[in-house]
This record gives structure tokens, sequence and C-alpha cells, in this order.
């Protein structure tokens, strides 16, 4: 009796649970268990801590069951890709040998119905390849590029920076921070990747992230990118159509990524789509214009805070208009995610070693009160939900 009370009372103090997967560039992957006590208080705790088998991992990407995790590894002449898995306690467990890949993978995508993984690296290339039904991985195709190259001092080579899949699953496209260009790629039926002519934005801009919104259906269907630049430190909107087998972008409109002046050092990060398509969040590192209450009960020294930006996408005209400058609860937001409704948001800080979970407002896509926090050791590179 006493052991089925315990069990009760167990069950009903943690009514619910998910968890969160965060990588760093100390070389470990953390498995972190978010959950919600009876009483509503939340908490944030480790699971388990891997070793990366090769240094800095910068990517996490869930597709099915299977999180594939790209290594950096800065001074190595190969990045990598390693499949894990979490058990039925959360715990993270490597599911195959790490594959060695091109220099400097900094982002995954599934596509080809999960059949086929596109990768961008730093290191001026685009890399594809196929998942066997065992979860071993297949080189298929890589793309180097040699230019064009903006003017900025830090694009003097190419530097893909993500991989999105736009809504119709029939293309990749890849801001190029290094060549001021949306390198677009058509797919095929069995995954191959075409090169297509690349759009070209600002020049020394830096394109770095991105997120496509679709609204309407059938002919009053609309399809809208979202790109976020780091060296401009703007965000801007573009209407997207499809012609001659390739992706076309109209500029909506550019707004300053703070929605006012940009202060010297300034260096944009993440964007992402909600999942409703009715707003785009962003961020901003060394900008430190917010500060937090401490966690701390035995410090009452604030916390500077980096920022979190929201925008609301007009669904008739892709424009966006600012509405929130929210603290990132601390100093280098380079990376978060929304869970699969959008009421938390998941914020890996790359200054502070710590993540950091916030509340947020479905309806006005506000952000809200911080509601749990970790440390994780090392500068961190990538924080996902794992639902």
């Amino acid at each position: 009796m006493t052991l089925l009370v315990l069990i009760l009372t167990s069950f009903l103090t943690m009514i619910s649970a998910v968890n969160i997967i965060v990588s760093s560039y100390a070389g470990q992957i953390t498995s972190l268990s978010l959950r919600q006590t009876q009483d509503g208080e939340q908490t944030l705790t480790k699971l388990s801590v891997i070793n990366s088998p090769t240094p800095q991992p910068s990517w996490l990407e869930k597709s099915g069951e299977t999180i594939f995790l790209a290594n950096e590894n800065f001074a190595g002449p190969n990045g990598s890709l390693l499949p894990l898995k979490t058990n039925e306690t959360g715990e993270l467990i490597a599911t195959q040998q790490f594959m060695n890949i091109p220099a400097g993978p900094v982002s995954i995508v599934a596509f080809n119905q999960g059949k086929t993984l596109a990768v961008a690296h730093y290191a001026s290339a685009v890399s594809s390849y196929a998942l066997s039904s065992d979860g071993s991985l297949k080189p298929l195709q890589t793309f180097f590029f040699q230019g064009p190259l903006g003017p900025h001092p830090r694009q003097e080579s190419p530097h893909p920076h993500q991989v999105i899949l736009d809504p119709s699953e029939k293309f990749i496209v890849v801001p190029d921070l290094g060549s001021d260009l949306i390198r677009v790629f058509s797919i095929d039926d069995s995954g191959h990747l075409t090169e297509q002519k690349p759009f070209a934005v600002t020049p020394g801009s830096g394109p770095r992230h991105g997120g496509f919104s679709q609204t309407g259906q059938g002919t009053e269907q609309k399809t809208f990118f979202f790109l976020v630049s780091e060296i401009a430190n703007t965000v801007a909107s573009y209407a997207v159509s499809s012609a001659d087998g390739s992706l076309n972008f109209t500029l909506i409109s550019t707004s300053d990524v703070l929605n006012q002046a940009s202060p010297p050092g300034l260096a944009s990060a993440e964007l992402i789509v909600s999942p409703d398509m009715r707003f785009v969040h962003t961020s901003a590192r060394n900008a430190t214009l917010l500060s937090i209450p401490n966690p701390s009960a035995l410090n009452a020294t604030a916390i500077l805070s980096d920022t979190l930006q929201s925008w609301k996408i007009d669904q008739n005209t892709g424009s966006l208009t600012f509405q929130q400058l929210a603290p990132a609860g601390g100093r280098g937001p380079r990376h978060f995610s929304l869970n699969r409704d959008g009421t938390k948001a998941a914020v890996a800080l790359n200054g502070d070693g710590r993540v950091v979970i916030y509340e947020r407002n479905v309806e006005s896509g506000d952000f809200g009160k911080m509601i749990a926090s970790a440390n994780v050791e090392g500068e961190l590179s990538c924080v996902i939900w794992d639902e």
C-alpha cells in the first residue's frame, strides 16, 4: 500500500514532462527534462550528457525518432554527422558510428519524406546524404562554391549558413553569409538536388538564417520567405513564387532587427516562424539592452540580457510589423526554438552556458516570463524540443 501511494504521488507531482536536447561547443550533447509539477512550478533538470566523438557540435535536427548531430570541428579538415536517439528515460544514445563529411557543417534539414539529409557547410559547401533503413548514412552529392564574395571583411569566402526546406518540399534554399546570396536547389523525386540560379540580396548584408510561411488555399495561396542577416542586422520579407523549375523572390520589406539603430558589435543570429505561421521571431547577440532578475535567491544583481524580437506577419502582403523586444535570458542567444504548439521557447545562450525556457502567448505572439533555466557546460550552439 505504501509503495502504491509513493508511485501515485510521484505520478501526480510531475503531471507533464518534455525533453529538450542542447549541443555545446564544449563537445557535449545534453538532454534536459522540463517538468511541470502539480502546483504549476516548472523545473529543468539534466537527464544525460554524452561526449561528441568529434569537436564542436553545432546543430541538431530531429527527423522521425532520430536526432542528427553535426560537428563543426573548427581546426580539422572534416566535420561529421552522428545519428542519436533517446531511450524511454530520455537518455541520449548514439545509434551509428559518426561519418566524416566536408568541413564546417552548421545546419541540417531532412527532406524526401525523411529519407535524405541536406547539410550547409560554413566552409563553402552544401552536401546531401541518404538515410538507410538501418539508420546509417550514405554520401550523395556535394556542391563546393568559390564565389561570389561580399564586400565585408567577413565575406572572404562563401559561407552557406542554413539549409531550409520550402513548404512545397520541392526546393531547398541556403542563405550564404559570405556571398550575399540565397542559393536555391530543386529536389527531384529521388531526392537528387539540382542547383538553380541564386537570388542576390543586399551587398554586405550577410544573410544567415530564414524561414517560410504560407497563407490561403488553392489559387489564393501565398508563400513568403523571411531572412535575418548577421552583418547588416536586418530582417527582410520576400514574396516567393515558383517558375521554370526554380524559386523567385521579390523583396517586400526590410527592417533593423532591433527596430532601432544597431549598436556596434551587434550580431543577429536566429530566425524562426511560429507554428501557426502568424509570427516571425529573431534573436540578436552582443547588445545587452535589457536585464532580468537573478534566478539565485542569494544574488540580487540583475543579469544583463541580449534580446529576442517578435514580428507580426501581414497575412495578405507578407510585410512584418515589429511588436516586441524581449529579454533572451542572458548573453548570446545563438539559437532558440519553439515547442510544437508554440507555447514555450527554449533559448541556447552561447555567452552564458545556460538554457532558458520562456512562456509564449500563442494569440499575441509575445514572449512572457522565464519559467525555468539550467546551466550547461560550454558555448551553446543549438537547442531543440524532443517532441
